[in-house]
Order: C-alpha cells, then sequence, then structure tokens
C-alpha cells in the first residue's frame, strides 16, 4: 500500500475518534451539569428540612431567641411554593416575641407551624 493512502487512511482514523471523544466528552459534561443541579437541590432541601426542625424545635422548647434564628433561615430556605407558610411562621413568631415572648405555646404560632409541618411532610420526610 502506498505511503500516501496509509497516511490517509490513519488521517480518517484519528478524525473519527476526535469526533467521538467530542461526543463523549459533550455527553459526560452535560451528565456532570445534571449531577451538580441534583446535589445543589437536595443540598437546598436538606437546609430547608433542617430549619423546619430547628425552629419547630425551639418553639416546642420554649426558646425565643433560636425560634427566631430558626425562623429567618427558614424563610430565606424556603422554596418558591412553600414561602407562603414560613412567611407565616415568621409572622406569628416575631409577633409572640413582641408580645411578651416567654410563651410560645400561642395557637396562632402553633397553627401556622402545622401548616408548614402538613406542607413540608412529603418535601422532607419522602418515606
Amino acid at each position: 500500500m502506498p505511503r500516501a493512502v496509509t497516511v490517509l487512511i490513519l488521517t480518517a482514523v484519528l478524525a473519527t475518534a476526535v469526533g467521538a471523544c467530542a461526543d463523549v466528552r459533550s455527553q459526560v459534561g452535560d451528565e456532570v451539569e445534571q449531577l451538580r443541579d441534583g446535589t445543589q437541590e437536595l443540598s437546598d432541601r436538606a437546609r430547608f428540612c433542617l430549619a423546619v426542625t430547628r425552629v419547630t424545635t425551639a418553639i416546642e422548647s420554649g426558646s425565643p431567641a433560636t425560634a427566631q434564628e430558626a425562623a429567618e433561615e427558614l424563610l430565606a430556605q424556603a422554596p418558591d411554593d412553600l414561602t407562603a407558610e414560613a412567611q407565616a411562621v415568621v409572622t406569628e413568631l416575631r409577633r409572640v416575641v413582641a408580645d411578651d415572648g416567654t410563651d410560645l405555646r400561642d395557637a396562632e404560632l402553633g397553627d401556622a407551624i402545622e401548616r408548614l409541618r402538613a406542607r413540608t411532610l412529603a418535601l422532607c420526610d419522602p418515606s
């Protein structure tokens, strides 16, 4: 086989291999990006669920300062479809703390927490 034909065949094979590698690299890059997005979503959900637990525990244990801090975090972490429930908890907690701040067993605050728990059950406890 003449040398020019061999070089031409090798060039064609290399060009095909490079093209295939570029396709694989593109697919792998897309999959890595999807994994990153999924990981970020899971991390955001975990932070939100932890904030729900923190605010609930702080209210149940009668710790107004911790409850307020956790409620603000809850509002900051809330997904768009749960912002109203998170805002209701923050609003009621601010009202209770401004009134006297010691008794977190307020009925309206309790109702706001229960609505939040009910709406977050599937998100935070998917079992």
